[in-house]
């Protein structure tokens, strides 16, 4: 599956489901237990627009750090590359709302199997041996990590000018 990434065809609209599903899933684990509180049609639309927002940051956020990453490590080929591969890691998520409606707990499973693809995917676009793949998924968490600290520091500081 991922050795077809490498020719440069059009995969916009499977990309776009994926970091959807990606996203519902994403939704699900941190705020699904309040669901019940609300009433099915708010449901709907709190998932909706929860998993395109959480959809969005996975892919675009996420896949810019494994991109950054990934060049840094001699890897071939755009940015949009390293995207596709992790979103094409994030198919086990389509199964998210079945899997959470049996037991919300079982959501890791289905996160650990996506970062396994991740690294399947990298392995085998890359030529890359395993070390050097879960290298680049543990780089792109801690550059990704850093750079959220930061931010959270400028705000912090940004608030405290203001007083």
């Amino acid at each position: 599956m991922f050795a077809r990434l490498r020719d440069d065809a059009d995969r916009t609209d499977v990309v776009a489901a994926l970091a959807f599903a990606a996203g519902v899933a994403a939704a699900l684990a941190a705020g699904g237990g309040n669901l019940g509180e609300l009433d099915a049609l708010d449901s709907l639309i709190w998932l909706f627009i929860s998993g395109l927002a959480f959809g969005f940051v996975l892919y675009w956020i996420a896949g810019w750090g494994l991109a950054f990453v990934v060049r840094r490590l001699s890897g071939a080929g755009e940015a949009r590359l390293a995207r596709h591969v992790l979103a094409f890691s994030f198919f086990p998520l389509v199964f998210a709302v079945a899997v959470w409606l049996i037991w919300p707990p079982l959501l890791t499973v289905l996160a650990a199997w996506s970062l396994a693809l991740l690294l399947v995917g990298l392995r085998e676009v890359y030529g890359w041996s395993w070390a050097r793949s879960a290298s680049a998924v543990v780089l792109a968490a801690v550059w990704l990590g850093a750079l959220g600290a930061c931010l959270l520091s400028v705000l912090v500081l940004l608030g405290r000018l203001g007083e």
